[in-house]
């Protein structure tokens, strides 16, 4: 029987940069993997996101890509969600996305400030080093349901592009302390990342988008970083993906194998 296919899908929300900033935007920066079976996106997850984007155009050859930061702002295509009923209709699917089709989560939070103070110079870029945790948990998920799969993240620029390209193909071919390199070439089918610009529409990519940010502050929570979320619709969200987290096959345990906070 031949292997099944996945694709996961990155994203990350806070900047790239080291910081002495408390601020959460600044101090944390954050990243998804989103993990989706080929067939549950071809056939379930892609179509629900479709229909989304149709809340915001009649037209299927011109569908809006979404943001999150412009749908909560609702600005550009997405200022009809100022109307309640559109609004409440977009948030409605939007749930029922997260509750009937099935994906793998995994997050990494880096605390830029405590770990630039501790490293100093030594420090490691903090995507890379987050992006080489999101890995890890990709393949060791992999290994677990006996699965192949690529890797898909947003383009961010040439510079960055060319150094995000080096990071994974540094992974593919030499693995980590944790995950040595034959086991990441069994399981992953390509040394390159594939990189999709912004503006191009990519359902896997604009899922990790409306997530990344609800997930960062999930993290932040459960290790003590932010008090207990205020009611609003990011906690719903949480509470509707919670369940969602890659787990220890064992206890069940998410700490450590669906989300980590790198200090």
């Amino acid at each position: 029987m031949a292997m099944k296919k996945y694709r996961l899908y990155i994203d990350e929300s806070g900047s790239h940069e080291y910081a002495t900033s408390d601020s959460i935007k600044k101090r944390y920066l954050g990243l998804v993997g989103v993990i989706v079976d080929s067939e549950e996106y071809e056939n379930k997850i892609q179509p629900r996101i479709i229909e989304l984007k149709k809340i915001f155009s009649s037209d299927p050859d011109n569908l809006v890509v979404l943001h999150r930061d412009e749908i909560v702002n609702k600005q550009g295509p997405f200022t009809i969600l100022e109307d309640k009923e559109i609004n409440e209709k977009f948030n409605e699917k939007l749930l029922s996305l997260f509750q009937e089709t099935s994906f793998v989560l995994c997050g990494v939070v880096l605390d830029k400030k405590s770990h630039l103070e501790k490293y100093k110079t030594s420090a490691l870029h903090p995507y890379h080093y987050c992006l080489n945790v999101i890995l890890e948990r990709y393949v060791f998920y992999l290994g677990e349901v006996d699965g192949i799969g690529d890797v898909m993240s947003e383009a961010r620029g040439k510079n960055e592009d060319r150094a995000l390209k080096n990071a994974y193909n540094s992974f593919y071919h030499n693995g980590t302390w944790y995950c040595d390199s034959n086991c990441v070439q069994r399981r992953l089918t390509s040394n390159d990342i594939k990189l999709r610009d912004k503006k191009n529409t990519t359902e896997g990519l604009e899922l990790a988008d409306l997530l990344v940010l609800a997930i960062k502050f999930f993290i932040l929570q459960e290790f003590g970083k932010l008090p207990t979320l205020s009611d609003n619709f990011t906690k719903i969200i949480i509470e509707n993906i919670k369940s969602k987290f890659r787990k220890n096959p064992s206890s069940q345990r998410i700490k450590g194998f669906g989300i980590k906070l790198i200090a």
